[in-house]
């Protein structure tokens, strides 16, 4: 593994770090603004633990500005080395072909067949647009797509599936304060738009994000 490489390893594992803690502090905000919500809802004045509540939204708002910082200084390095590396890449294989093609014409030149001989035509393949691959996990959609796993480092197409999360119960704990008929609350344990989708890599089995919807 060369120099470049480890440093690929290095930054690619803090940015899934950063994004890891990233996503757990934008949950715990939207948690404390939902309650702060209904606390509005159904109390009259500032109490000291509404005080304490919003002095943590902003203290949660201030590490979410330095993770941002952050992880695009680490985003823009590892696509200058990303970068660099594939020019580098580009150049030897452009190289190694050109001397092949080379080494191939010489050879057909010394073995021309006779007059008369049958040349044959090979059409070269038919350009084809490489897939899309997403490196950033915060940016994966919520279907399956072609990323890098963070843990084994291959390219894979991730797997997703849906599990019940803390947004399905805030959302029943809301049916139910505003007043379910029936059983109402209980819908959102149905309904996938409120179960969070989970990306796995196929291969090592690691789950890689999982997005919240709220």
């Amino acid at each position: 593994m060369t120099s470049s490489d480890s440093d690929l390893k290095t930054m690619s594992t803090e940015l899934k770090h950063l994004s890891l803690k990233r996503k757990q502090l934008l949950e715990r905000k939207k948690i404390l603004c939902i309650f702060q919500e209904l606390r509005n809802r159904t109390e009259f004045g500032q109490t000291e633990e509404a005080a304490s509540n919003q002095q943590e939204i902003r203290s949660i708002d201030d590490k979410l500005k330095e993770l941002s910082e952050r992880k695009a200084e680490l985003q823009k390095s590892y696509d200058a080395i990303l970068g660099a590396k594939e020019t580098t890449e580009t150049k030897e294989t452009k190289e190694t072909k050109e001397t092949r093609n080379s080494i191939k014409q010489a050879a057909a030149t010394s073995c021309l067949p006779a007059s008369g001989s049958n040349i044959f035509y090979v059409e070269p393949p038919p350009t084809i647009p490489a897939p899309k691959v997403i490196l950033d996990v915060e940016n994966l959609p919520p279907h399956p797509c072609r990323t890098q796993c963070p843990e084994c480092q291959q390219f894979i197409m991730t797997e997703t599936f849906t599990s019940i999360s803390s947004v399905t119960w805030l959302v029943c704990f809301m049916t139910a304060l505003i007043g379910c008929v029936a059983g109402c609350c209980l819908i959102p344990f149905c309904m996938e738009r409120f179960k969070s989708i989970t990306h796995r890599c196929p291969k090592c089995r690691t789950p890689i994000t999982t997005i919240k919807k709220l």
